[in-house]
């Protein structure tokens, strides 16, 4: 499947704004890690003198809210996705967090036009692992006193998740696989293998686990399954069902885990690297 329709097909799970905040709280309700993990992300970096900003893959503009009273007002926040009916809520966190604000809807490769040298900070939030190739060309957007910082998974995030969906989809007969394509997408960049992709362009990278579980109690199953059902878009991507009767199936099968485990937990770790002087990329003779 190609890339940007996988990318496009993924980000369905956070369209919504409303289900999103939701399940953003319904996380911090039954998770063991209570920091926001943007807040760890950012923290003690000064970004006062950041002006020029890029936001990869912004969504709606998740990331991009944490910076709010830590770059200059007069900051020019740039957000690229390519689903275009982002562009009027990312602009409304750019008046939010009281900077100037521009959109662009194209796929990602769109960042090979860009000039070199384009911004002081560049921001990326679950979404590398869709394009790790990019990587080259953070270093070369990149001011040399500037930074990146991106939030990515652990390649076994929300493995428990994972297998539920499996067996449910093993019994209907629709998988044959050992992985679901949502597991070969987040492991092109993750938590275990992310320096390695990034260290050919940047000298310095500075490694933060997020170490984090997501715990609900028996009598949580509701909870339990609005998140997987919020989540569903991602685990299923790329695979044919039929979803109102394979959701049924799994709100059975997550009830029947949680009373036989006496509740069900969800490894949930996350990783940020912070990176700094960028390699210029040498150009062809």
């Amino acid at each position: 499947m190609d890339r940007d329709v996988q990318q496009q097909q993924v980000s369905e799970v956070f369209t919504g704004v409303q289900a999103h905040l939701l399940t953003a709280e319904l996380i911090r309700r039954h998770s063991t890690n209570r920091a926001d993990i943007r807040e760890a992300a950012l923290a003690g970096l000064d970004l006062r003198s950041c002006r020029r900003i890029l936001d990869l893959g912004c969504g709606f503009g998740f990331f991009s809210l944490a910076l709010r009273d830590r770059v200059p007002p007069n900051a020019l926040l740039t957000g690229l996705d390519m689903v275009p009916a982002y562009e009027s809520l990312f602009l409304e966190v750019c008046r939010d967090i009281k900077v100037s604000g521009r959109f662009i809807a194209a796929p990602v490769s769109h960042i090979a036009t860009l000039p070199d040298r384009s911004f002081d900070l560049i921001l990326c939030s679950y979404a590398l692992y869709f394009f790790p190739e990019v990587a080259p060309h953070l270093a070369r957007l990149l001011e040399p006193d500037g930074v990146f910082v991106t939030i990515t998974h652990a390649e076994q995030n929300m493995r428990e998740l994972f297998a539920a969906a499996k067996d449910v989809l093993r019994d209907k007969g629709i998988l044959d696989q050992e992985r679901l394509p949502v597991e070969e997408i987040v492991s092109r960049f993750c938590a275990e293998n992310g320096r390695d992709i990034l260290a050919p362009f940047f000298k310095s990278i500075a490694t933060i686990d997020y170490l984090n579980t997501l715990i609900f109690e028996a009598d949580e199953v509701s909870h339990l399954f609005s998140y997987f059902q919020f989540k569903s878009p991602f685990f299923l991507t790329g695979i044919d069902l039929d979803r109102e009767e394979t959701m049924a199936l799994f709100a059975v099968h997550l009830e029947e885990l949680s009373r036989r485990q006496d509740g069900f937990k969800i490894y949930k770790d996350d990783c940020i690297f912070v990176c700094r002087e960028p390699i210029f990329p040498a150009r062809e003779p």
